[in-house]
């Protein structure tokens, strides 16, 4: 066996990263049935498109303007024999007949069941409507209208004419799943519902939610109101960075004013109560959809989020607990990078730069399994620019068994001045050439004419 400490370190002094490598599961001995739904900042080749966060898309460390360059940075490290690749436990039996279980962090998916399959969502789609409310129109007051009350299903029994603030309505909603609650909201985000479905819409576009298109704040049936397991599992994770959503999530009462009796609400979530770990974050219900929910829960840092759709009142609340619950037990975080590491030293236009990873990193192997990890350093050239510490200077791409997993940022570790600029020739100095140059060829053209003159003046005379 070659010595690998000694291959390390000729890869080091080449300029190359060295991480890990053992010969490991593939993705669907890892129980990957597919490239995850990938957060835009970090997984921008999902679906083929350039994926953005929020309501517009993230540049590129808009002062740097010249163009990318990257090289790999392959790491071999090991010691002794790769342990044999053991794929991860079968899934749980679901009676969910679309499903999909993910890293709330990253994206990556641990398991999938039609996830690409169009469902109705029911309530889910309240999701994106509590999310919109938060981001856009937190600190506004609603007024209830006489179509938001006249809404059909359940109800958080709200009154045309009652003004509440913003922040009640959406979490009342969220409990309860309030129908005249969501289009009280979309009401006052936007000024219509109909606006208000467009930006949901947009922004679920925007996120890279394939399969997803909504006609109403609500998850009222409707032919063209549906959703994918992947995509509400995109869609959920966007949500859960907001820390506001989070907190309404998790919440397990809430109370409006009497009106004129007590108007209690008590989350509908049971994973909230008897679920170790459980952080939300909602469920739906309709005769068309069938049961639906997405569930997510917390240990140890790591957060999974699952997505049950068109599943049975029996088999609902098993299938979140036995899903979620495979997934802690079979799959253990394996470190990639942690914010501010260190990241080594990198070469702009002969100076040489400390920098460091911009966030943490983690991937999720079946347990017992280590992966081959290669990471590929992409930097953006700075020009003449000078650099600032945790100045965004590039990207740490970073692919697992192969596959392209993550996309982090990488950050000057120091502060680095420009390098010294060029000395430019003064304009008087290319006058006096240009000059210089003309003078001399329209000497040299004179003399070249005075023998033919000659010449020709003494045929004349003769």
């Amino acid at each position: 066996m070659p010595n690998l400490r000694g291959l390390a370190d000729c890869a080091n002094l080449l300029g190359y990263k060295v991480f890990a490598f053992v010969p490991g599961v593939s993705s669907a001995q890892a129980g990957n049935s597919g490239s995850g739904p990938f957060p835009p900042a970090r997984r921008p080749w999902y679906n083929g498109t350039a994926l953005t966060k929020d309501s517009g898309q993230r540049r590129i460390f808009p002062i740097f303007r010249h163009r990318l360059f990257a090289w790999a940075s392959t790491l071999i490290l090991a010691s002794g024999a790769a342990p044999s690749p053991t794929p991860a436990p079968a899934p749980p039996p679901l009676s969910a007949q679309g499903a999909i279980l993910v890293d709330g962090n990253t994206g990556q998916i641990l398991y999938g069941k039609a996830i690409d399959q169009p469902f109705y969502p029911a309530s889910i789609t309240k999701i994106m409507t509590a999310y919109l409310a938060i981001r856009d129109g937190w600190n506004r007051t609603v007024q209830v209208s006489v179509a938001a009350q006249n809404q059909p299903g359940s109800s958080c029994y709200l009154r045309a004419g009652e003004v509440e603030p913003m922040s009640s309505v959406v979490t009342c909603m969220m409990l309860v799943s309030g129908n005249d609650a969501a289009w009280a909201v979309a009401e006052t985000v936007s000024g219509s519902v109909s606006r208000f479905v467009q930006l949901m819409n947009r922004t679920a576009q925007q996120w890279g939610a394939s399969g997803v298109h909504f006609t109403n704040p609500s998850g009222l049936p409707d032919p063209h109101h549906v959703v994918t397991a992947r995509g509400m599992a995109i869609i959920a994770e966007h949500a859960m960075q907001n820390p506001i959503f989070q907190q309404v999530v998790a919440t397990k009462q809430s109370t409006l004013p009497p009106d004129p009796r007590p108007r209690q609400y008590y989350n509908q979530n049971r994973l909230l109560y008897d679920y170790p770990g459980a952080v939300g974050i909602k469920i739906g219900y309709t005769v068309e959809a069938d049961e639906t929910i997405v569930a997510a829960a917390r240990r140890n840092g790591v957060l999974l989020i699952a997505v049950l759709l068109h599943d049975t009142p029996a088999g609902l609340w098993p299938d979140a607990r036995n899903l979620v619950t495979w997934g802690f037990t079979n799959f253990h975080p394996v470190a990639i990078a942690q914010r501010g590491q260190s990241e080594g030293t990198v070469e702009l236009d002969g100076r040489t730069l400390a920098v460091r990873a911009g966030e943490d990193l983690r991937y999720l192997a079946p347990t017992g399994v280590t992966p081959a990890i290669a990471i590929r350093r992409e930097l953006i050239a700075p020009g003449s620019a000078a650099i600032r510490a945790g100045e965004r200077v590039g990207y740490l791409t970073v692919t697992v068994q192969g596959a392209p997993f993550a996309k982090i940022p990488l950050e000057a570790a120091e502060s680095l001045p420009p390098p010294p600029a060029r000395p430019r020739p003064q304009w008087w100095s290319w006058a006096l050439g240009l000059g210089a140059l003309v003078g001399a060829a329209a000497w040299g053209r004179g003399r070249r004419r005075r023998p033919r003159y000659r010449l020709a003046q003494s045929r004349l005379w003769r």
